[in-house]
Protein backbone atom coordinates (compact mmCIF):
# COMPACT_ATOMS: atom_id res chain seq x y z
CA UNK A 1 0.00 0.00 0.00
CA UNK A 2 1.59 3.67 -1.12
CA UNK A 3 0.28 6.96 0.45
CA UNK A 4 0.77 10.31 -1.63
CA UNK A 5 1.53 13.32 1.17
CA UNK A 6 1.36 16.99 0.35
CA UNK A 7 2.42 18.72 3.42
CA UNK A 8 2.28 22.95 3.87
CA UNK A 9 4.95 23.16 5.51
CA UNK A 10 7.71 23.70 3.11
CA UNK A 11 10.61 22.90 5.27
CA UNK A 12 9.86 19.15 5.05
CA UNK A 13 7.91 18.80 1.42
CA UNK A 14 5.35 20.76 -0.76
CA UNK A 15 2.59 19.55 -2.61
CA UNK A 16 4.79 20.47 -5.63
CA UNK A 17 7.46 17.60 -4.32
CA UNK A 18 4.75 15.66 -3.15
CA UNK A 19 6.91 12.32 -2.50
CA UNK A 20 5.84 8.72 -2.18
CA UNK A 21 6.19 6.87 0.81
CA UNK A 22 5.23 2.72 1.81
CA UNK A 23 2.83 2.24 4.44
CA UNK A 24 5.49 1.65 6.65
CA UNK A 25 7.39 5.04 6.74
CA UNK A 26 4.19 7.19 7.47
CA UNK A 27 3.55 7.54 11.13
CA UNK A 28 0.57 9.49 11.29
CA UNK A 29 -1.02 12.89 9.69
CA UNK A 30 -3.05 15.06 11.68
CA UNK A 31 -4.27 18.51 10.79
CA UNK A 32 -3.79 21.15 13.12
CA UNK A 33 -5.82 24.81 12.48
CA UNK A 34 -4.61 28.39 13.06
CA UNK A 35 -6.13 31.46 12.84
CA UNK A 36 -4.04 31.98 9.51
CA UNK A 37 -4.03 28.67 8.04
CA UNK A 38 -4.79 24.87 8.31
CA UNK A 39 -1.31 23.16 8.61
CA UNK A 40 -1.23 19.35 7.52
CA UNK A 41 2.11 18.24 9.60
CA UNK A 42 2.95 14.56 8.83
CA UNK A 43 5.58 12.98 10.90
CA UNK A 44 8.00 10.58 9.15
CA UNK A 45 10.06 7.70 11.54
CA UNK A 46 12.88 5.11 10.62
CA UNK A 47 14.17 4.94 6.71
CA UNK A 48 11.10 6.76 6.06
CA UNK A 49 12.99 9.90 6.92
CA UNK A 50 15.87 8.84 4.79
CA UNK A 51 14.20 8.02 2.16
CA UNK A 52 12.61 11.68 1.87
CA UNK A 53 16.10 12.45 2.29
CA UNK A 54 17.68 10.29 -0.94
CA UNK A 55 15.11 12.06 -3.15
CA UNK A 56 16.44 14.34 -6.09
CA UNK A 57 14.43 17.10 -6.13
CA UNK A 58 14.40 17.51 -2.08
CA UNK A 59 14.88 21.00 -0.69
CA UNK A 60 17.21 19.79 1.91
CA UNK A 61 20.44 19.24 1.72
CA UNK A 62 23.03 17.62 4.49
CA UNK A 63 26.58 19.74 4.55
CA UNK A 64 29.81 18.30 3.23
CA UNK A 65 31.66 18.21 6.54
CA UNK A 66 34.92 17.41 6.57
CA UNK A 67 36.33 14.51 9.08
CA UNK A 68 37.86 15.98 12.21
CA UNK A 69 37.93 15.25 15.81
CA UNK A 70 35.12 14.92 17.43
CA UNK A 71 36.51 16.15 20.74
CA UNK A 72 39.24 18.69 22.13
CA UNK A 73 42.10 16.57 23.71
CA UNK A 74 43.08 17.04 27.28
CA UNK A 75 46.41 18.51 25.73
CA UNK A 76 44.62 21.45 24.51
CA UNK A 77 42.80 22.05 27.95
CA UNK A 78 46.39 21.56 29.70
CA UNK A 79 48.12 24.08 26.82
CA UNK A 80 45.69 27.01 27.68
CA UNK A 81 46.20 26.29 31.49
CA UNK A 82 49.88 26.95 30.86
CA UNK A 83 49.39 30.21 28.58
CA UNK A 84 47.07 31.42 31.52
CA UNK A 85 50.51 30.63 34.14
CA UNK A 86 52.35 32.46 31.39
CA UNK A 87 50.55 35.36 31.84
CA UNK A 88 49.04 35.72 35.16
CA UNK A 89 50.55 37.81 38.07
CA UNK A 90 53.12 36.37 40.54
CA UNK A 91 50.92 37.51 43.58
CA UNK A 92 47.56 35.81 41.46
CA UNK A 93 45.38 32.93 42.54
CA UNK A 94 42.79 31.61 39.78
CA UNK A 95 39.57 30.40 40.68
CA UNK A 96 37.32 29.32 38.27
CA UNK A 97 33.88 27.78 38.52
CA UNK A 98 31.52 26.25 36.86
CA UNK A 99 28.38 27.58 35.57
CA UNK A 100 25.18 27.12 38.00
CA UNK A 101 22.38 24.84 37.08
CA UNK A 102 19.18 27.06 36.29
CA UNK A 103 15.87 26.15 36.83
CA UNK A 104 12.94 26.67 33.84
CA UNK A 105 9.91 26.16 35.92
CA UNK A 106 9.26 23.87 39.09
CA UNK A 107 11.52 20.97 38.96
CA UNK A 108 12.38 21.38 35.13
CA UNK A 109 16.00 22.69 34.38
CA UNK A 110 17.47 24.37 31.53
CA UNK A 111 19.93 22.53 29.50
CA UNK A 112 22.69 22.94 31.21
CA UNK A 113 25.98 24.89 29.42
CA UNK A 114 28.93 25.22 30.73
CA UNK A 115 30.75 28.35 31.71
CA UNK A 116 32.85 29.21 28.54
CA UNK A 117 35.94 30.09 30.53
CA UNK A 118 36.08 27.45 32.63
CA UNK A 119 35.88 24.95 30.22
CA UNK A 120 38.54 26.68 28.05
CA UNK A 121 40.67 25.86 30.82
CA UNK A 122 39.39 22.73 31.56
CA UNK A 123 36.85 20.77 29.47
CA UNK A 124 34.69 19.45 32.00
CA UNK A 125 30.92 20.34 31.21
CA UNK A 126 29.59 19.07 34.30
CA UNK A 127 28.41 21.64 37.29
CA UNK A 128 29.54 21.70 40.79
CA UNK A 129 33.10 21.81 39.22
CA UNK A 130 35.85 24.38 40.97
CA UNK A 131 39.92 25.03 39.02
CA UNK A 132 42.11 26.38 41.82
CA UNK A 133 45.07 27.04 39.13
CA UNK A 134 48.73 29.02 40.79
CA UNK A 135 51.93 30.34 38.39
CA UNK A 136 54.34 27.96 40.72
CA UNK A 137 53.39 25.21 43.20
CA UNK A 138 52.33 25.99 46.32
CA UNK A 139 52.46 23.67 49.38
CA UNK A 140 49.06 22.03 50.43
CA UNK A 141 48.94 19.35 53.23
CA UNK A 142 52.30 18.42 52.72
CA UNK A 143 52.16 18.31 48.99
CA UNK A 144 53.44 20.97 45.87
CA UNK A 145 50.45 21.23 43.75
CA UNK A 146 50.31 24.06 41.20
CA UNK A 147 46.23 23.12 40.22
CA UNK A 148 43.70 21.50 41.63
CA UNK A 149 40.17 20.44 39.88
CA UNK A 150 37.35 19.46 41.84
CA UNK A 151 34.41 17.61 40.83
CA UNK A 152 31.38 15.85 41.68
CA UNK A 153 32.21 12.32 42.63
CA UNK A 154 30.14 9.51 40.69
CA UNK A 155 26.59 9.08 42.27
CA UNK A 156 25.12 6.20 40.68
CA UNK A 157 21.43 6.75 42.07
CA UNK A 158 21.99 10.36 40.54
CA UNK A 159 23.15 9.31 37.12
CA UNK A 160 19.73 7.18 36.88
CA UNK A 161 18.11 10.09 37.18
CA UNK A 162 20.42 12.96 35.82
CA UNK A 163 23.01 11.00 33.40
CA UNK A 164 26.21 9.80 33.51
CA UNK A 165 29.11 11.57 35.98
CA UNK A 166 32.48 11.78 34.88
CA UNK A 167 33.60 11.04 38.60
CA UNK A 168 37.33 12.03 39.62
CA UNK A 169 38.89 8.96 36.96
CA UNK A 170 37.54 10.94 34.35
CA UNK A 171 38.12 13.95 34.82
CA UNK A 172 41.38 14.12 35.03
CA UNK A 173 41.48 12.03 31.51
CA UNK A 174 39.58 14.95 29.96
CA UNK A 175 41.40 17.85 31.49
CA UNK A 176 44.74 16.65 31.31
CA UNK A 177 44.89 18.21 35.43
CA UNK A 178 47.54 17.09 37.52
CA UNK A 179 45.42 16.70 40.51
CA UNK A 180 41.75 15.91 40.73
CA UNK A 181 39.81 16.24 44.16
CA UNK A 182 35.86 16.13 45.29
CA UNK A 183 34.48 18.94 45.21
CA UNK A 184 33.20 18.26 49.00
CA UNK A 185 37.05 18.57 49.99
CA UNK A 186 37.80 22.29 49.35
CA UNK A 187 35.51 23.39 52.03
CA UNK A 188 38.31 22.07 54.68
CA UNK A 189 41.81 22.50 52.17
CA UNK A 190 44.00 25.06 53.45
CA UNK A 191 44.70 27.15 50.51
CA UNK A 192 47.59 29.80 51.19
CA UNK A 193 45.01 32.50 49.82
CA UNK A 194 47.16 34.61 52.54
CA UNK A 195 50.72 34.35 49.88
CA UNK A 196 48.96 36.39 47.18
CA UNK A 197 47.28 39.64 46.48
CA UNK A 198 44.50 38.64 44.45
CA UNK A 199 42.02 35.83 43.68
CA UNK A 200 40.99 35.97 39.88
CA UNK A 201 37.63 34.64 39.50
CA UNK A 202 35.27 34.17 36.31
CA UNK A 203 32.07 36.40 36.41
CA UNK A 204 30.02 33.50 37.72
CA UNK A 205 26.38 35.57 39.48
CA UNK A 206 23.15 34.85 40.26
CA UNK A 207 23.59 30.76 41.82
CA UNK A 208 20.29 30.08 42.69
CA UNK A 209 20.22 26.62 44.04
CA UNK A 210 21.77 25.54 47.19
CA UNK A 211 21.96 21.70 47.73
CA UNK A 212 21.20 21.50 51.61
CA UNK A 213 22.35 17.98 51.71
CA UNK A 214 25.19 18.18 49.30
CA UNK A 215 28.18 20.21 51.06
CA UNK A 216 30.48 20.53 47.57
CA UNK A 217 27.97 21.77 45.64
CA UNK A 218 28.74 25.32 43.59
CA UNK A 219 26.73 27.15 46.49
CA UNK A 220 28.37 25.83 48.93
CA UNK A 221 32.03 25.85 47.26
CA UNK A 222 31.66 29.92 46.24
CA UNK A 223 30.36 30.41 49.97
CA UNK A 224 33.83 28.46 51.40
CA UNK A 225 35.85 30.35 48.53
CA UNK A 226 34.60 33.87 49.75
CA UNK A 227 34.96 32.96 53.25
CA UNK A 228 38.67 31.81 52.63
CA UNK A 229 39.66 34.84 50.55
CA UNK A 230 38.19 37.35 53.45
CA UNK A 231 39.95 35.02 56.35
CA UNK A 232 43.05 35.82 54.25
CA UNK A 233 42.53 39.34 53.89
CA UNK A 234 42.70 38.71 49.90
CA UNK A 235 40.19 40.84 47.40
CA UNK A 236 38.42 38.75 44.79
CA UNK A 237 38.94 40.47 41.11
CA UNK A 238 36.25 39.73 38.80
CA UNK A 239 36.88 42.47 35.39
CA UNK A 240 40.62 42.32 35.76
CA UNK A 241 40.20 38.28 35.56
CA UNK A 242 37.79 38.59 32.41
CA UNK A 243 40.14 40.62 30.43
CA UNK A 244 42.47 38.10 31.15
CA UNK A 245 40.78 35.24 29.83
CA UNK A 246 39.93 37.29 27.08
CA UNK A 247 43.00 38.18 25.84
CA UNK A 248 43.76 34.40 25.93
CA UNK A 249 40.35 33.20 24.69
CA UNK A 250 40.87 35.68 21.52
CA UNK A 251 43.59 34.26 19.75
CA UNK A 252 41.93 30.65 17.74
CA UNK A 253 44.03 27.84 17.98
CA UNK A 254 44.00 24.89 15.35
CA UNK A 255 41.87 22.64 16.77
CA UNK A 256 39.15 25.92 17.65
CA UNK A 257 39.50 27.22 14.38
CA UNK A 258 38.42 23.56 12.80
CA UNK A 259 35.64 23.33 15.28
CA UNK A 260 34.23 26.60 14.71
CA UNK A 261 34.50 25.83 10.56
CA UNK A 262 32.22 22.92 11.59
CA UNK A 263 30.05 24.87 13.03
CA UNK A 264 30.23 27.89 10.17
CA UNK A 265 29.72 25.00 7.40
CA UNK A 266 26.32 23.67 9.00
CA UNK A 267 25.03 27.32 9.33
CA UNK A 268 26.04 27.90 5.82
CA UNK A 269 24.23 24.94 4.65
CA UNK A 270 21.22 25.85 7.13
CA UNK A 271 20.61 29.50 4.70
CA UNK A 272 20.72 27.49 1.87
CA UNK A 273 17.98 25.10 3.03
CA UNK A 274 15.94 28.15 3.76
CA UNK A 275 16.58 29.90 0.74
CA UNK A 276 15.96 26.55 -1.00
CA UNK A 277 12.52 26.37 0.69
CA UNK A 278 10.64 29.50 1.65
CA UNK A 279 7.99 30.69 -0.46
CA UNK A 280 5.03 33.36 0.86
CA UNK A 281 2.94 32.02 3.09
CA UNK A 282 4.98 30.04 4.94
CA UNK A 283 5.77 31.56 9.19
CA UNK A 284 9.12 32.25 10.20
CA UNK A 285 8.70 29.61 12.63
CA UNK A 286 8.37 26.79 10.06
CA UNK A 287 11.86 28.21 8.47
CA UNK A 288 13.30 28.07 12.02
CA UNK A 289 12.48 24.30 12.52
CA UNK A 290 13.96 23.40 9.25
CA UNK A 291 17.01 25.40 10.27
CA UNK A 292 17.77 23.99 13.51
CA UNK A 293 16.44 20.39 11.81
CA UNK A 294 19.91 21.05 9.03
CA UNK A 295 22.04 22.19 12.93
CA UNK A 296 21.15 18.72 14.67
CA UNK A 297 20.63 16.52 11.13
CA UNK A 298 24.49 17.66 10.73
CA UNK A 299 26.41 16.66 14.06
CA UNK A 300 25.30 20.39 15.79
CA UNK A 301 24.33 20.21 19.45
CA UNK A 302 21.57 22.77 18.40
CA UNK A 303 21.78 26.69 17.77
CA UNK A 304 24.43 28.36 19.83
CA UNK A 305 21.62 31.48 20.38
CA UNK A 306 18.26 32.18 19.66
CA UNK A 307 17.57 31.71 15.74
CA UNK A 308 16.78 34.83 14.21
CA UNK A 309 14.02 34.77 11.20
CA UNK A 310 12.76 37.70 11.22
CA UNK A 311 10.33 38.36 7.82
CA UNK A 312 9.20 42.55 7.32
CA UNK A 313 9.36 44.95 9.34
CA UNK A 314 10.39 42.26 12.34
CA UNK A 315 13.84 42.62 10.49
CA UNK A 316 14.19 46.39 11.95
CA UNK A 317 13.94 44.33 15.67
CA UNK A 318 18.02 43.67 16.23
CA UNK A 319 17.58 40.48 18.55
CA UNK A 320 13.95 39.40 17.45
CA UNK A 321 12.86 35.64 18.29
CA UNK A 322 9.89 35.38 18.53
CA UNK A 323 9.46 33.90 14.95
CA UNK A 324 5.55 33.86 14.95
CA UNK A 325 4.83 35.56 11.83
CA UNK A 326 4.13 34.97 8.13
CA UNK A 327 5.92 35.22 5.62
CA UNK A 328 4.60 37.68 2.83
CA UNK A 329 5.63 38.20 -0.72
CA UNK A 330 7.33 41.53 -1.58
CA UNK A 331 9.15 41.75 2.15
CA UNK A 332 12.31 40.50 2.93
CA UNK A 333 13.38 38.13 5.62
CA UNK A 334 16.47 38.33 7.92
CA UNK A 335 17.96 35.36 8.87
CA UNK A 336 20.47 35.54 11.70
CA UNK A 337 21.51 31.90 12.61
CA UNK A 338 24.35 30.04 14.09
CA UNK A 339 25.21 26.40 14.97
CA UNK A 340 27.32 25.28 18.11
CA UNK A 341 29.32 22.45 17.03
CA UNK A 342 31.64 21.52 20.58
CA UNK A 343 30.75 24.13 22.31
CA UNK A 344 31.77 26.70 19.61
CA UNK A 345 29.60 29.30 18.01
CA UNK A 346 29.00 29.84 14.07
CA UNK A 347 26.57 33.51 13.30
CA UNK A 348 26.02 33.68 9.72
CA UNK A 349 23.40 36.35 8.59
CA UNK A 350 21.63 36.49 5.00
CA UNK A 351 18.57 38.92 3.86
CA UNK A 352 16.77 37.39 1.24
CA UNK A 353 13.02 38.07 -0.93
CA UNK A 354 10.03 36.06 0.25
CA UNK A 355 9.02 35.95 -3.06
CA UNK A 356 12.43 34.74 -4.91
CA UNK A 357 13.42 38.10 -6.20
CA UNK A 358 14.51 41.76 -4.99
CA UNK A 359 12.97 44.41 -5.86
CA UNK A 360 14.58 47.78 -7.40
CA UNK A 361 14.71 49.54 -4.03
CA UNK A 362 15.65 46.23 -2.16
CA UNK A 363 18.26 45.14 -4.22
CA UNK A 364 19.90 49.15 -4.06
CA UNK A 365 19.92 48.82 -0.27
CA UNK A 366 21.49 45.44 -0.24
CA UNK A 367 23.73 46.33 -2.51
CA UNK A 368 25.03 49.13 -0.49
CA UNK A 369 25.13 47.07 2.75
CA UNK A 370 27.20 43.94 0.39
CA UNK A 371 29.87 46.91 -1.15
CA UNK A 372 30.19 48.22 2.98
CA UNK A 373 30.99 44.54 4.05
CA UNK A 374 33.61 43.68 1.23
CA UNK A 375 35.03 46.77 2.04
CA UNK A 376 35.08 45.83 5.95
CA UNK A 377 36.79 42.85 5.16
CA UNK A 378 39.54 44.51 3.25
CA UNK A 379 40.15 46.37 6.61
CA UNK A 380 40.30 43.31 8.72
CA UNK A 381 43.66 42.30 8.44
CA UNK A 382 46.49 42.50 11.16
CA UNK A 383 47.72 46.41 12.57
CA UNK A 384 44.12 47.84 12.25
CA UNK A 385 41.82 48.37 15.50
CA UNK A 386 39.38 46.27 16.18
CA UNK A 387 37.06 48.96 15.21
CA UNK A 388 38.28 49.85 11.74
CA UNK A 389 36.29 47.22 9.37
CA UNK A 390 33.38 49.48 11.34
CA UNK A 391 34.17 52.97 10.49
CA UNK A 392 35.11 52.14 7.12
CA UNK A 393 31.59 50.03 6.40
CA UNK A 394 29.88 52.93 7.85
CA UNK A 395 31.66 55.38 5.43
CA UNK A 396 30.40 53.27 2.95
CA UNK A 397 26.63 53.14 4.22
CA UNK A 398 26.55 56.82 4.38
CA UNK A 399 27.94 57.67 1.04
CA UNK A 400 25.33 55.26 -0.34
CA UNK A 401 22.60 56.28 1.37
CA UNK A 402 23.28 59.87 0.52
CA UNK A 403 23.68 59.29 -3.37
CA UNK A 404 20.22 57.84 -2.98
CA UNK A 405 18.44 60.54 -1.12
CA UNK A 406 17.78 58.46 2.27
CA UNK A 407 19.71 61.04 4.00
CA UNK A 408 21.20 64.57 3.36
CA UNK A 409 24.23 64.60 6.27
CA UNK A 410 26.73 62.05 7.92
CA UNK A 411 25.17 62.50 11.21
CA UNK A 412 21.74 61.02 9.91
CA UNK A 413 23.92 57.93 9.33
CA UNK A 414 23.37 56.08 12.41
CA UNK A 415 19.32 56.71 11.89
CA UNK A 416 19.85 53.64 9.49
CA UNK A 417 22.81 51.57 10.53
CA UNK A 418 22.08 51.82 14.47
CA UNK A 419 24.56 48.76 15.41
CA UNK A 420 28.64 47.68 15.59
CA UNK A 421 29.74 45.55 12.48
CA UNK A 422 32.04 43.43 14.45
CA UNK A 423 32.54 41.27 17.40
CA UNK A 424 34.93 38.41 18.37
CA UNK A 425 33.15 34.36 17.90
CA UNK A 426 34.28 31.77 19.55
CA UNK A 427 32.66 29.41 22.41
CA UNK A 428 30.09 32.46 23.11
CA UNK A 429 28.59 34.30 19.87
CA UNK A 430 29.71 37.00 21.46
CA UNK A 431 33.15 36.20 22.56
CA UNK A 432 35.38 37.39 24.87
CA UNK A 433 38.24 39.39 23.78
CA UNK A 434 39.88 42.69 24.80
CA UNK A 435 39.07 44.51 20.98
CA UNK A 436 42.61 45.58 20.73
CA UNK A 437 44.28 45.67 17.01
CA UNK A 438 43.20 42.34 14.94
CA UNK A 439 45.81 39.93 15.40
CA UNK A 440 46.27 36.33 13.36
CA UNK A 441 44.30 33.68 14.74
CA UNK A 442 40.95 35.79 15.28
CA UNK A 443 38.10 35.14 14.45
CA UNK A 444 35.52 38.13 14.32
CA UNK A 445 32.34 38.49 12.26
CA UNK A 446 31.42 41.68 9.72
CA UNK A 447 27.71 42.31 9.80
CA UNK A 448 26.63 45.86 8.49
CA UNK A 449 23.27 46.41 8.08
CA UNK A 450 20.60 48.98 6.91
CA UNK A 451 16.97 49.33 9.01
CA UNK A 452 14.38 51.83 7.19
CA UNK A 453 11.62 52.28 8.79
CA UNK A 454 8.27 52.78 7.82
CA UNK A 455 7.25 56.31 8.07
CA UNK A 456 11.35 57.14 8.20
CA UNK A 457 12.19 60.52 6.53
CA UNK A 458 13.01 59.33 3.17
CA UNK A 459 10.92 58.80 0.00
CA UNK A 460 8.42 56.25 1.19
CA UNK A 461 9.71 53.76 -1.52
CA UNK A 462 12.57 52.71 0.49
CA UNK A 463 10.21 51.89 3.56
CA UNK A 464 10.61 48.75 5.44
CA UNK A 465 13.44 47.89 3.84
CA UNK A 466 15.57 46.36 6.23
CA UNK A 467 18.83 44.36 5.19
CA UNK A 468 21.80 42.68 7.36
CA UNK A 469 24.94 40.66 6.15
CA UNK A 470 26.76 39.00 8.24
CA UNK A 471 30.36 36.55 7.44
CA UNK A 472 32.45 34.99 9.36
CA UNK A 473 35.79 35.83 9.54
CA UNK A 474 39.73 34.33 9.88
CA UNK A 475 42.27 37.10 10.73
CA UNK A 476 45.56 35.81 9.39
CA UNK A 477 49.10 37.34 8.44
CA UNK A 478 47.68 38.58 4.77
CA UNK A 479 43.77 38.85 3.54
CA UNK A 480 41.23 37.74 5.58
CA UNK A 481 39.67 34.49 5.08
CA UNK A 482 36.23 34.17 4.52
CA UNK A 483 35.02 30.99 6.66
CA UNK A 484 31.13 31.19 5.82
CA UNK A 485 31.38 31.70 1.75
CA UNK A 486 29.39 28.76 2.26
CA UNK A 487 26.27 30.73 2.43
CA UNK A 488 25.15 32.63 -0.93
CA UNK A 489 24.91 36.24 -0.66
CA UNK A 490 25.78 38.35 -3.82
CA UNK A 491 21.70 39.16 -5.56
CA UNK A 492 22.14 36.68 -8.68
CA UNK A 493 23.28 34.00 -6.46
CA UNK A 494 20.27 34.33 -3.91
CA UNK A 495 17.94 35.10 -6.86
CA UNK A 496 19.38 31.40 -8.51
CA UNK A 497 19.36 29.68 -5.75
CA UNK A 498 15.45 30.45 -4.67
CA UNK A 499 14.48 30.03 -8.27
CA UNK A 500 12.07 27.07 -8.16
CA UNK A 501 13.20 24.85 -11.11
CA UNK A 502 16.74 25.64 -10.52
CA UNK A 503 16.28 24.84 -7.08
CA UNK A 504 15.66 21.53 -7.76
CA UNK A 505 18.27 20.80 -10.00
CA UNK A 506 20.93 22.29 -7.62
Amino acid sequence: MAFFVAVHFKGLVTARLATKYDASSLLFCTMARYTHQALLVCVFLGLGIMDFQAQENSPLKFANLPVIDEELSADFFVRNRNRLRDTMGDSVVVVLLSAPQKTRSNDIDYRYHQDPDFYYFTGIEEPNSMLLLFKDSVEIDGEWLNEILFVESKNVKKERWTGRMLGLAEAKEVSGAANVMSNIDFKSMPIPFKDFDFVYSNANQWIERDDKEHPGDLMSMDKHLKAKAERAGVQIKVNAAEDLFGFLRQHKSAEEIAMLQQAIDITCEAQKNAMRSIVPGMTEYQVEALIEYTFRSNGASGAAFPSIVAGGSNGGIMHYTSNESLLIPGDLVVIDIGAEYEGYAADVTRTIPIDGTFSAEQAIIYQIVLDAQSVAIRYATPGYKFWTPHEEAFRTIGKGLIKNGIITQWSEIGDYFIHGTSHYLGLDVHDSGIYSSLQPGEVITIEPGIYIPHGSPCDPKWWDIYVRIEDDILITAGAAKLLSSGAPKKISEIEKIMDRGQASAD
